[in-house]
């Protein structure tokens, strides 16, 4: 590692990208931390490097105009012979995209909080002629304070007129507008469409646009993703047009700017009519920064009060409310406290929330892991409620391994056997599969138990078919 970049001394490395390294350094003029992006200079064409320069150089300077307190400030700009480097406000924050995990929606009050911040920061910077043209959770810092900075403005544009040319593609395609890949002239709206594209996966917990870059492409250009609330239920329809407004496919139909996108956002989340949904909403504002305290046990959060919950729902509702957070995020508690009232038994407790989860995968798991839940409570003595019949309404349950016709007692299984299966999950689902199997070891020691847990991270169906017989299902 070098240890000097003009005046700056290099501390350390903080990431590496396409076009050079980030690093960590100090400026002894003026006594400050800072962010150090450096551009190789060898990635120019020589009779070009000039020009680009210059245009790199002037983007630095327009994004060094940019002073706000959502975006990432610009401080310097500066050449040796190997690289051109930008001074950059450095950040103790982290990535949006490492707080974010498949499958977890994020809570109301930290969508309303981070697309505020997000959407402020655009509306300044389009009103001052920048875009950014990258906008993706990569490129959004959260601090310690819960606040939302907007990092590498002015230089996403440098850096995609730069590598096009040399025959890459800069950017997640996954967050990139239409007309991005179809190579034409962008403005503000680019980004309102990538900004659109973070709301829907704050709300859901899933990107709209998922696959390789072809695939992604196609999709982007040509399909409409399904609405929010088909994916997960919960939200209600008062997303969807939002959504669908900001990531539409033309630019003249989607919000104007980023203060109408953020006006409307903000008449989604007030309008919501629903007091528990409100009153979750400002529970959850102390919540915002990256330490979040541990939210006030359940039974305390429900209207009735633990006074007159029955002793099944004392005992049951914190698992029940991890196992389903797992599969809706935060959002789980919300919708555990507006059914409880109309549970009379964990079985019907189970019929309510399990429309709710939107993956068949998901489904099943959450099935899987309420019927550990049943099993502590008739362990403990407790009790489960009153009983619902052996399959719940409807045909969106899967019968559990338990419950299969002709099950009276588990089917242990060994390491060998266990190890084979494993090596068949692997060939299915890659290196993770071996990790997924020593959880359900973990879990149960049942071979249908074992093989539906496996079996439930195989999200083609013919396949997980195949699975199974080839495991030797015993069903």
């Amino acid at each position: 590692m070098i240890r000097n970049l003009g005046k700056y001394r290099i501390d350390s490395v903080l990431g590496k990208g396409a076009m050079g390294v980030v690093y960590k350094a100090f400026d002894p003029w003026i006594e400050r931390v800072v962010a150090l992006k450096t551009i190789r200079k060898e990635l120019f064409a020589d009779g070009q490097q000039q020009e680009l320069i210059n245009r790199f150089k002037n983007e630095a300077q327009a994004a060094g105009r940019l002073q706000h307190p959502n975006i990432v400030m610009v401080f310097d700009y500066g050449e040796d012979a190997e690289s051109a480097y930008i001074a950059m406000e450095f950040v103790d924050g982290t990535p949006l995209d490492a707080l974010l995990q498949p499958g977890q929606p994020s809570a109301p009050a930290r969508v309303a909080a981070w697309m505020g911040d997000l959407l402020q920061g655009l509306e300044y910077a389009h009103a001052r002629g920048v875009v950014h043209r990258d906008i993706k959770p990569a490129n959004l810092l959260i601090t310690s304070g819960a606040q939302l900075k907007i990092s590498d403005f002015g230089i996403a544009r440098i850096e995609s007129s730069t590598l096009t040319q040399a025959g890459a593609l800069v950017g997640t395609p996954s967050y990139m507008s239409p007309e991005q890949f179809r190579a034409e002239p962008v403005d503000g709206r680019a980004d309102i469409f990538s900004a659109g594209i973070v709301l829907y996966q704050l709300l859901t917990g899933a990107r709209p646009f998922a696959g390789t870059a072809a695939t992604v492409m196609q999709q982007i250009m040509n399909e409409q993703p399904a609405a929010p609330s088909h994916v997960l239920p919960v939200l209600g329809t008062r997303f969807d047009r939002v959504v669908a407004t900001a990531m539409a496919k033309a630019p003249a139909q989607r919000y104007a700017s980023a203060r109408a996108f953020h006006a409307a956002l903000q008449e989604a989340l007030d309008g919501n009519p629903d007091p528990d949904a409100t009153a979750l909403v400002d529970s959850e504002r102390t919540m915002l920064g990256a330490g979040l305290p541990a939210p006030a046990p359940l039974a305390r959060a429900l209207d009735t009060g633990s006074a007159t919950l029955t002793p099944w729902k004392l005992e049951a509702f914190p698992d029940v409310e991890a196992i389903l957070a797992r599969q809706i995020g935060p959002m789980a508690r919300f919708l555990l406290k507006k059914v409880a009232a109309r549970a009379d038994g964990l079985d019907q407790l189970g019929e309510l929330l399990l429309p709710h989860i939107p993956s068949e995968v998901g489904r099943v798991q959450f099935q899987q892991a309420l019927a550990g839940v049943k099993n502590k409570l008739l362990a403990s003595g407790t009790g489960a409620g009153i009983a619902a019949p052996a399959t719940l309404s409807g045909a969106m349950r899967t019968p559990l391994p338990t419950e299969r016709a002709g099950s009276t007692a588990p089917t242990l299984f060994d390491t060998a056997w266990a190890d084979a299966t494993t090596v068949k999950l692997i060939a299915l689902i890659g290196p993770i599969g071996r990790i997924v199997a020593k959880r359900a070891m973990k879990e149960t020691g049942d071979r249908a138990a074992f093989l539906a847990l496996l079996a439930g991270h195989i999200d083609n169906l013919d396949q997980r078919a195949r699975f199974l017989a080839d495991a030797g299902d015993p069903s």
